[in-house]
C-alpha cells in the first residue's frame, strides 16, 4: 500500500490517468449517498471521503469499469477470472472481509441475537401466566381482550395513528400505560414481544440484501482489486487460487488499464 507519496497527488494522478481513457471521474459529488459508483462512460466519488479513502473508493470503481469491458451485465465472474471461477467465490469473500469489515454484518448479527434472546425471554414469562402461549400461533387470550378495541394495531405497529369517526388518536408502545392504563402486563410483554419481532425480521431482511449485495461477481472482484491495492501478500494468503488465476491473467494484460494504474499507485505483483 502506498504510504510515501502525497495522497492529494496520487489521486489527481489517478483521475488524470481515468480521464485519458475517455471515463468521467467526478470528485465532488454526493455519490448517490455511496462511496462511488461506476456508470458506464463515468465514476462518481463522494466528496465526503478523504484523499485515502478516494483513493481506494476509484480503484474499486476502476475495478467495475474494467469488469463491465470484459462483462457488461456485471454478473459473470467467470469472464473475468475464467472458467471455474464460480468455485473462488468462499475465497473472495474473504477478501472482502478484510476489505469491508462491515460486509460480515458482524453489528447486526449481534443485534439479532439480543432480540432473539429478549424474544424467548419475553416468552418465558407470558408462558407464566398463559401457558397455552406459543411463538407460531395466534395468542387468542390476547385477541379476545384486544376485540373492537384501537389496542389490536399496537400489535403491528409500534405507533399508530387511528382515525375514528369524529375523531383521531396516536398511540405507540412507548406510552401504552398511560394510552391504555387497564392493561394487564402479560399483553404489554406481548406487544412488545412482537415489536421485537419485526425489528429483528427488519434486521434479517438487511443482512439478507447486504449478504446478496457483497456476493455480486462485480463486487467480489472489485474488493479484490481495492485489497491487492490494501495488501497484495495478505490477499494473495486469503485467496491463493483466485490470486493464481488473476495473475494468469494479468500478466497477458487481460484486465485494461489495470497495469497502468497499479503503477501509479505502486502495485507491485
Amino acid at each position: 500500500m502506498v504510504g510515501t507519496r502525497n495522497e492529494t497527488l496520487i489521486k489527481n494522478e489517478l483521475i488524470r490517468y481515468i480521464a485519458s481513457l475517455g471515463l468521467q471521474v467526478n470528485t465532488v459529488t454526493k455519490a448517490r449517498g455511496n462511496k462511488g459508483f461506476f456508470k458506464e462512460g463515468r465514476i462518481d466519488i463522494s466528496k465526503t471521503l478523504d484523499d485515502a479513502s478516494q483513493i481506494k473508493t476509484i480503484i474499486h470503481e476502476f475495478a467495475h469499469y474494467i469488469n463491465f469491458k470484459i462483462d457488461k451485465s456485471l454478473k459473470n465472474l467467470d469472464a473475468v477470472l475464467g472458467d471455474g471461477s464460480e468455485a473462488l467465490t468462499e475465497e473472495l469473500l474473504e477478501v472482502t472481509g478484510f476489505v469491508d469489515s462491515n460486509s460480515k454484518c458482524s453489528n447486526l448479527s449481534r443485534e439479532r441475537d439480543v432480540l432473539k434472546d429478549e424474544i424467548n425471554a419475553l416468552s418465558e414469562k407470558i408462558r407464566k401466566t398463559n401457558p397455552e402461549f406459543s411463538l407460531s400461533e395466534d395468542f387468542k387470550a390476547f385477541r379476545k381482550y384486544a376485540r373492537f378495541t384501537d389496542l389490536e394495531y399496537l400489535e403491528k405497529y409500534d405507533k399508530v395513528k387511528v382515525h375514528n369517526l369524529t375523531s383521531v388518536k396516536f398511540y405507540s408502545l412507548v406510552n401504552i400505560k398511560k394510552d391504555f392504563p387497564n392493561l394487564p402486563q402479560v399483553f404489554a410483554d406481548y406487544l412488545n414481544l412482537k415489536s421485537k419481532q419485526r425489528r429483528r425480521a427488519k434486521i434479517s431482511k438487511r443482512i439478507n440484501k447486504l449478504n446478496k449485495y457483497y456476493s455480486e461477481p462485480c463486487e467480489l472482484f472489485a474488493r479484490f482489486i481495492e485489497g491487492l491495492y490494501l495488501d497484495s501478500e495478505k490477499v494473495k494468503a486469503l485467496a491463493p487460487n483466485a490470486f493464481e488465476r488473476f495473475m494468469d491473467k494479468y500478466n497477458k494484460n487481460y484486465f485494461f488499464g489495470l497495469r497502468e494504474l497499479f503503477s501509479i499507485v505502486r502495485i507491485i505483483l
